[in-house]
Formats: C-alpha cells, sequence, structure tokens
C-alpha cells in the first residue's frame, strides 16, 4: 500500500511539473525535435564512414573519388545541421527553463504572499530563500535537461544497440553487459543520492539563514554608524558655533 501511495505522489509530481511546459509547448516540442534529430545524426556518420571503407573503396578509381565527395559534402551538411541542434538545444533549451523558472517563482512567492504571520514567525529566512532561489534553480535545470536527456540518452543507446547487433552480434554482447551493470549501479546508488542531495540542500538553507542574520547585522552596524555620523557632525557644528560665539 505504501509503495502505491508513493507511486501515486510520483504521478501526481509529475503531472503538476508538466503543467509548466504547457505555455511553451511549441518550444518543447520544438526543442526535442532538434534533440531526436542531433542523436539520429550521430548514429548516421559512423554508418556512412563504415559504407565508405567497407563498399566505396572495393569500386573503381573514378567512380569510388566520386561518390566519396558526395558522401563527404553530406557528411559536412549533417555536422552542420548537428551543430545547430546542439546550438538550438543549447539557448532556446536554457530559455525555456529561465521562463519555467521566473512563472515558478512568481508563483512561490505569490504563495508566500498569502501566508498567515505565524508561519514566518516558526520558519527560517534562509530556508524560505532557498527555495525561491537554489532549490528552484534545480528544479528548472530539471525540466529543461531532464527531457532532452532521455530522449538523446534512448535514441543512442537504442540505435547504437541495433547496428551493433546488425554487423557483430556476438560482440555486441559486450557493451550490452556493460550497460546492465551501469544501469544495477545506478539504481541502488540513487538512493544513496537522493539522501545526499536532500542533506546538500537544507545545508544551503542553514548557510543561506546564517548569511541572512549576518546582513541584517552589517545594516544594523551600518545604520548606527551612519547615525553617529550624523550625530558627530551636528555635534561638531554646535561646538564650532559655541567657538565662534566665545571668541
Amino acid at each position: 500500500m505504501s509503495k502505491e501511495k508513493e507511486i501515486g505522489k510520483e504521478k501526481g509530481r509529475i503531472r503538476q511539473l508538466a503543467r509548466y511546459y504547457i505555455p511553451y509547448k511549441g518550444l518543447f516540442f520544438t526543442d526535442m525535435f532538434f534533440a531526436m534529430l542531433g542523436a539520429a545524426i550521430t548514429l548516421v556518420i559512423p554508418l556512412i564512414v563504415r559504407y565508405i571503407t567497407s563498399t566505396v573503396v572495393e569500386k573503381p578509381l573514378e567512380q569510388a573519388t566520386g561518390e566519396i565527395i558526395r558522401l563527404g559534402i553530406l557528411m559536412i551538411a549533417m555536422v552542420l545541421v548537428e551543430m545547430y541542434c546542439n546550438f538550438y538545444i543549447a539557448y532556446y533549451g536554457h530559455v525555456m527553463g529561465a521562463r519555467i523558472e521566473h512563472d515558478m517563482r512568481n508563483e512561490i512567492f505569490g504563495h508566500y504572499q498569502k501566508l498567515s504571520f505565524a508561519f514566518f514567525d516558526n520558519q527560517k529566512v534562509g530556508h524560505l530563500l532557498s527555495r525561491i532561489t537554489s532549490d528552484l534553480f534545480d528544479i528548472s535545470e530539471l525540466l529543461h535537461h531532464g527531457p532532452e536527456d532521455i530522449v538523446i540518452s534512448f535514441i543512442k543507446l537504442i540505435g547504437a544497440m541495433i547496428i551493433l547487433f546488425v554487423v557483430n552480434p556476438m560482440l555486441a554482447c559486450v557493451p550490452l553487459v556493460v550497460i546492465v551493470v551501469m544501469l544495477l549501479f545506478a539504481l541502488v546508488m540513487n538512493s544513496r543520492m537522493k539522501s545526499a542531495f536532500k542533506e546538500n540542500r537544507r545545508r544551503i538553507a542553514d548557510i543561506n539563514s546564517q548569511l541572512f542574520v549576518q546582513l541584517l547585522i552589517a545594516d544594523l552596524d551600518v545604520f548606527c554608524f551612519c547615525n553617529f555620523l550624523k550625530y558627530q557632525s551636528a555635534l561638531d557644528s554646535l561646538n564650532s558655533l559655541r567657538f565662534h560665539l566665545l571668541f
């Protein structure tokens, strides 16, 4: 029963996060398209090189030269397309992530404003600041890089394994075993990483609380010092006036 509740909570969180993509669904799907296109090009280029080295070189010289030139031009064009795909993912993907972070920060800040004073009396200011700064930045990075990394990794992994099994099934078993071991290792370490990241966020919140208190003390010192300067200036003016009256 507890596992079912956890699964239900995870699905609810995913649906809650997915709604932030709705205002930017055009940018999101375009970003996913270029991610898939770039991953596919990464798989096609080695196949072209394999075709050249295994088939084209055995043809007559004139025919092989012309075909190599055409394939070379095709590969250059594909590399340029891949470069643009990477640029689009890196630039516009971060634009989408920044806009989502902006929307989430506004929503959280609006929620803060609706809370009672009793809530803030029982909360550390540094912890509240961490929720809308470092924690929110991590979430926005996940919303930006998460779908891209899943799509790119899936296409490259599945595509590479299919190509390897077509070329040499026995040799393809070697990376398959390594992938299975890495997957099991990732599943085992996942729970430890979650606890470590949770502890890291707690420490960052404590540090922000300490910094906030120090900033308050520093501002208080500056305020007192400025008032002291004003008082000292007035006192000097009064003493100067007395000096002129006496002499």
